[in-house]
């Protein structure tokens, strides 16, 4: 009844859910990359998109929240939850992305380049997948500290969030197959 197996491999009736999803999930990210490279960069002072950073990060927890009843209520609750992991850790790399390509306008010695949109989101995955080639570094302490923030908060993200989204898909189906 819920789409997988009792050995928890996909059912065929999944193959049309799953197609769904991930036509979904990229549509999501192509809109979500598009306004990204769209986003005009400001040539402030370095902190002037941290009011920014703040709403953004309330608008991360506001999309973490609003997943957690739809995973619960999805006919796929797996499903759901991998597609809400992808959305949610896809929506925190832009938002890092976007607050170094400010602080690189607005000082353009704070990294050992000058960040496009696409060297910015380079060097924010780097930082969350812990690669750290080395190629782009911080040079000052204010953005030192702004990419420490990021590791600690990517700890949580990795730890916290996607384990809950997880783990409420999983819980979803046991609760299902204890009815």
């Amino acid at each position: 009844m819920n789409g997988v197996s009792e050995g928890g491999t996909p059912r065929s009736g999944m193959l049309k859910p799953l197609v769904a999803m991930v036509l979904r999930l990229l549509a999501t990210m192509v809109i979500l990359l598009a306004i990204y490279y769209r986003m005009p960069v400001r040539q402030g002072s370095m902190w002037s998109d941290l009011p920014w950073l703040g709403l953004d990060l309330l608008l991360f927890g506001v999309i973490v929240g609003v997943q957690v009843p739809l995973i619960l209520r999805a006919k796929y609750p797996v499903l759901r939850s991998v597609e809400a992991m992808s959305l949610t850790v896809c929506f925190y790399l832009v938002l890092y992305a976007r607050l170094y390509v400010s602080i690189s306008a607005a000082d353009p010695h704070a990294f050992t380049q000058l960040l496009d949109h696409s060297n910015a989101l380079y060097f924010t995955v780097t930082v969350f997948a812990t690669v750290g080639f080395g190629d782009i570094t911080a040079l000052t302490n204010p953005v030192k500290l702004a990419v420490t923030v990021q590791m600690l908060l990517n700890l949580i993200v990795l730890g916290v969030v996607v384990r809950l989204l997880f783990t409420l898909g999983r819980r979803s189906i046991a609760r299902r197959a204890e009815s």
